[in-house]
């Protein structure tokens, strides 16, 4: 029975003990994986210490990492809305056509968007857009040459064929005095603060009009 064992593995090269091994990674790169994992796990350690209250020491050791937190977007995950909250930037699209087709309007954030993390990330874009909006038109005196704008109405031109020209606007959601949302609370039958209220909105601000054409 062995020899019979024995001439099976010699003229079947794929029999269990003649199978070639298994190849990894070589070791360099193995290398620079867990050195690049190391990094990223002592930043993000860095800036969760960091996060207030913490002591100079902490505050100290998040300073090398400033840099990569703005290349990864992950320098605010740590003060979301803590302990003052600002105003919600909201940036809307409304989408012409040139055959006569309504409008289309697209908010961000989108209320009804599901799951929550997308309505994060909905909120991050629309901050994205505002933020250069307002860094555009300060250094060049027009908002309108904002690159994410372009970016933002490129990306609906194509994904809405047929558009002709997109507006974008942008408004800011403000929050409701907190010793007013307190004593409405605590007042019997008081109706509640309507957070959604013209009150608590800008006015709208234009950020430009964009052919479809140019895309």
């Amino acid at each position: 029975m062995a020899s019979k064992v024995s001439k099976f593995n010699a003229d079947h090269p794929e029999s269990p003990d003649r199978l070639p091994p298994e190849r990894g990674w070589p070791g360099w790169a193995r290398g620079l994986v867990t050195v690049g994992l190391l990094i990223h796990g002592t930043a993000l350690l860095a800036g969760a210490l960091a996060a207030p209250p913490s002591s100079i020491l902490e505050q100290a050791l998040v300073q090398p990492f400033a840099g990569y937190f703005q290349r990864i977007d992950q320098g605010y995950t740590y003060r979301y809305y803590a302990p003052e909250p600002p105003p919600t930037p909201i940036a809307i699209a409304t989408i012409h056509y040139a055959d006569g087709r309504p409008d289309v309007t697209i908010r961000l954030p989108d209320r009804t968007v599901r799951p929550s993390l997308r309505y994060q990330r909905q909120l991050a874009l629309a901050n994205h857009l505002v933020v250069d909006f307002e860094t555009a038109r300060a250094i060049t005196g027009d908002g309108a040459k904002s690159t994410w704008a372009r970016s933002y109405a490129r990306h609906l031109a194509r994904s809405h064929p047929g558009a002709a020209t997109i507006t974008l606007v942008t408004q800011t959601h403000l929050i409701p005095d907190l010793e007013r949302v307190r004593q409405e609370l605590a007042a019997p039958g008081h109706p509640r603060v309507n957070l959604d209220a013209e009150e608590f909105y800008t006015t709208p601000e234009r950020i430009g009009e964009f052919s479809c054409d140019a895309f």
